[in-house]
């Protein structure tokens, strides 16, 4: 009985099936945990750093870019996010899905207000002394208003069908180019990486 049950479950169709889940599953997990697409930061000491980092979305095939201004301990000063913002009571949300959400730009002065950890993929665009660091920072808030003026509709979910995705990834790539400094693709999938919402000002 348990033999005829074993050769009806472990049929060709069912092995080929298994072997295909692997497969697909390793080609899966080797695109999202590589050193290419998911960099890891180094610890550096003695130098402030503006990091361009990616909070994994959809294990991992997408990602949240944003910007973290680090001192020359490697704390975590700010951060610049772009994110789904209310348009009643003005809060930002984790994620938006009303069609209502309006995308802002919000700095936080440490890490612990968006998320805890803070193990993730990402890269170090600039590292010198404090002034030389801090004036490039400065330079997004001037595009950080106008970005914020702008009332940009937030698309559900962070992603738009039709058109151009205009969202946290955009917030990232055009504050990078208000601080003069090079907005390098980080990631695997990230929507909206390369829209750069101020254009006309340049």
């Amino acid at each position: 009985m348990a033999e005829t049950l074993i050769r009806q479950l472990f049929t060709k169709r069912f092995i080929k099936d298994i072997l295909l889940i692997v497969i697909f599953g390793g080609i899966l997990y080797f695109l999202v945990h590589n050193p290419i697409t998911k960099p890891k930061l180094p610890q550096i000491d003695g130098e402030w750093s503006i990091q361009l980092m990616q909070h994994p979305l959809v294990f991992g095939v997408a990602g949240h870019n944003y910007l973290v201004l680090r001192n020359d301990k490697n704390e975590i000063q700010k951060e610049l996010h772009g994110l789904a913002t209310d348009s009643i009571n003005g809060g930002w949300k984790y994620y938006g899905t009303d069609k209502g959400d309006l995308l802002k730009v919000w700095e936080f002065n440490s890490p612990r207000y968006y998320v805890a950890q803070k193990n993730y993929a990402g890269i170090i665009l600039l590292r010198g002394n404090e002034s030389e660091v801090k004036t490039y920072w400065s330079r997004s808030y001037t595009c950080k208003d106008a970005i914020n003026e702008k009332n940009i509709p937030y698309p559900p979910y962070g992603i738009k069908v039709r058109g151009d995705t205009e969202n946290s990834n955009s917030v990232a790539f055009t504050l990078l180019r208000c601080m003069e400094l090079s907005p390098k693709h980080l990631g695997l999938f990230t929507p909206g990486w390369g829209n750069d919402l101020l254009n006309e000002m340049k």
